[in-house]
């Protein structure tokens, strides 16, 4: 991924990995010239998820063998030295080729950087040494790897909990930013609920309390996909929808999570529909003993509705379950998935054959007799991430053990809602399985049916 021609149009810098790795796990950055032949491995072992040319032959390269992807200057023998050695994050799993953490810009390199609570927007005055960051992002909370520097000015794409994503331009020189991107129609501050970051075992969340106060109130759990990836505070209407009617949100960042640094990351390796699990239920179970929650649902996509079909399955706190085409059974998901993933599940849960028994311990799917509650499944018909049989498997599951379960199916749809009749239905059928799930009414919105038994 991610390949750079050298200033002199000699040489080509690239980054690759070999299965079962993936790219957050061990990567090579490669060069090697472009007439061919064979190549050098600069780096090798450690995540490296950019690097950009200097004009003498070397290397930026974000990389991290100290456990924090941090900006190092990395010389044409392969030697590395950190420019930024703080435990913060300077890069993020690579799940779409062409990410630009950092761009250089007239000598100086801007990054994004930061926790999954927060990543700012920084500049390296002098790169070339060790030094400290000086900030520029402003008020913006959260820097998406997509910049563009040029001369004294970087153009980036930024959001905060009050403002959708905006195309930014900052000057480097005085810090003044400039909005590129046309405005959009947002609801008023005071309808958009305001994150509050916690760390409750040491594990991590954003709390988003309902508009509605006076008392413990229905609060649901939202599980990021990925699941290497993390779910940052920022301006969402698919909260807000659910807090501006009386829902509480609690967006886990669970181990496995990126944002927190290697150690917190590979929480999940091998533990994948435990850790993650056991996580969800950690702040579910904060959120019932301090009063601010009196029932919990939990909720996901993809490997997020995998979390929350095993934590119905194996945990006795959720009172319902939303899955948007999520993985139900893991060994079938293995052999069904895209190239890209289809070795992921060595690393989450362990070879195939050697510990089958793990993934038919953590199946959904085989333990649907343990339900919590009911299941609300949502799927896309041409989804080739995860096949829909996913869902109709673990409805089917459901059925035979006399549980309560929906399954929405739409036509046209992939992994993930892109068309807008999809957006609302969907949303749409979700508040209505949690009004069946925490008993209050729900007349704006389609009545739902659910099959199955009583549970």
């Amino acid at each position: 991924m991610n390949p750079r021609v050298s200033p002199d149009g000699r040489s080509l810098a690239w980054i690759g990995w070999n299965h079962p790795d993936m790219p957050w796990d061990a990567t090579e950055l490669c060069v090697g010239s472009v007439d061919g032949g064979p190549h050098r491995v600069l780096l090798s072992g450690a995540s490296t998820c950019q690097a950009e040319w200097r004009d003498d032959g070397s290397l930026y390269a974000v990389t991290d063998p100290t456990g924090w992807w941090n900006i190092h200057l990395v010389g044409v023998d392969g030697t590395a030295r950190d420019l930024t050695p703080v435990p913060l994050e300077f890069g993020d799993a690579t799940w779409k080729i062409g990410a630009t953490f950092f761009a250089v810009a007239g000598g100086r390199i801007a990054s994004v950087y930061g926790t999954a609570d927060e990543r700012r927007l920084g500049i390296l005055d002098a790169p070339a040494t060790a030094g400290s960051l000086r900030d520029v992002g402003g008020d913006y909370t959260h820097w998406a790897p997509a910049l563009s520097g040029r001369g004294s000015h970087v153009v980036g794409v930024a959001a905060s909990p009050l403002r959708p994503y905006e195309v930014v331009r900052v000057d480097l020189d005085t810090g003044a930013r400039e909005v590129l991107s046309s405005g959009k129609p947002v609801p008023g501050d005071a309808e958009l609920p305001t994150p509050e970051a916690v760390t409750v075992g040491g594990v991590h969340a954003h709390l988003y309390a309902p508009s509605s106060g006076g008392g413990p109130a229905p609060y649901v759990v939202f599980v990021h996909g990925g699941p290497t990836s993390s779910a940052p505070p920022v301006f969402d209407l698919e909260i807000a929808y659910f807090t501006s009617r009386g829902i509480g949100v609690a967006e886990v960042n669970y181990g496995g999570s990126t944002g927190y640094g290697r150690a917190y990351r590979e929480r999940l390796r091998r533990s994948w529909g435990v850790v993650d699990v056991r996580d969800c239920e950690t702040v579910a179970r904060w959120l019932l003993d301090t009063g601010r929650a009196g029932k919990v649902a939990i909720r996901g996509g993809s490997a997020g509705g995998w979390t929350s079909m095993a934590a119905l399955v194996h945990s006795d706190v959720f009172c319902g379950a939303v899955s948007h085409y999520g993985i139900s059974d893991p060994e079938h998901w293995a052999a069904e998935t895209h190239d890209f993933e289809s070795r992921y599940l060595d690393g989450l849960i362990g070879p195939l054959p050697e510990t089958r028994q793990r993934y038919v311990d953590r199946s959904p799917e085989l333990h649907a007799e343990r339900a919590s509650g009911p299941a609300l499944l949502l799927h896309g018909l041409e989804d080739k991430v995860v096949d829909p049989a996913q869902s109709e498997r673990f409805a089917a599951a459901l059925a035979r053990h006399g549980h309560r379960w929906a399954y929405l199916t739409f036509e046209g749809e992939q992994h993930g809602w892109r068309r807008e009749e999809t957006i609302v239905r969907a949303l749409e059928a979700e508040l209505a399985f949690y009004g069946i799930v925490f008993g209050f009414p729900t007349p704006e919105v389609p009545p739902l049916k659910l099959e199955g038994g009583v549970s």
